[in-house]
C-alpha cells in the first residue's frame, strides 16, 4: 500500500495589507489608480498570461499607455492578475487597506510603494485584532 503525500495552494491566507501615505490625496489617487488598472486588466483579458511561458508575457498597447501615465514601471504582466483577484480594498483618510485570501500580493506593495506609502503586511490569522474586521 502506498500513502501520498500532497500539498497543494487552497489555504487561505487572511493577508491584510495596509498602506499609509503622506496624505489623504495620495491614498485617493492611489485608489482611483488601482481602479483604472483593474478595469484595464478586465478588458485586456491580460491576467490570463500569469500562466504561459514567460517570454510571451506581455503587455497591450493600452496597459502600456496607462502604466505609463500612472508612472508605475514596476509592475510585470504576471502581477496584473492580482490586481483582479478576490480583494476587498478599503480606504479612509492617507490609509488603504487591502484583504485577500491571496498569497500574491506584489502588486499592490509596488503600486504603494511607487506613491511613497509605508506597507505592513501580516495574516489575520496571527494577529486577528490588527484586522480591520475586528475593530
Amino acid at each position: 500500500m502506498k500513502i501520498w503525500n500532497g500539498y497543494g495552494s487552497e489555504h487561505s491566507m487572511n493577508l491584510v495589507l495596509i498602506g499609509r501615505f503622506l496624505r489623504a490625496q495620495d491614498a485617493e489617487r492611489v485608489e482611483k489608480d488601482i481602479d483604472r488598472l483593474s478595469a484595464q486588466v478586465s478588458k485586456d483579458d491580460c491576467h490570463s498570461i500569469s500562466f504561459a511561458d514567460p517570454e510571451d508575457q506581455r503587455f497591450s498597447d493600452d496597459m502600456l499607455s496607462l502604466l505609463s501615465s500612472l508612472k508605475l514601471y514596476t509592475l510585470g504582466p504576471a502581477d496584473l492578475g492580482q490586481l483582479v483577484s478576490d480583494h476587498y480594498l478599503k480606504r479612509e483618510g492617507d490609509r488603504i487597506t487591502v484583504t485577500t485570501d491571496e498569497a500574491e500580493v506584489s502588486a499592490f506593495v509596488k503600486i504603494f510603494i511607487e506613491a511613497g506609502a509605508k506597507v505592513e503586511i501580516f495574516s489575520a490569522h496571527d494577529y486577528p485584532s490588527d484586522s480591520p474586521d475586528a475593530s
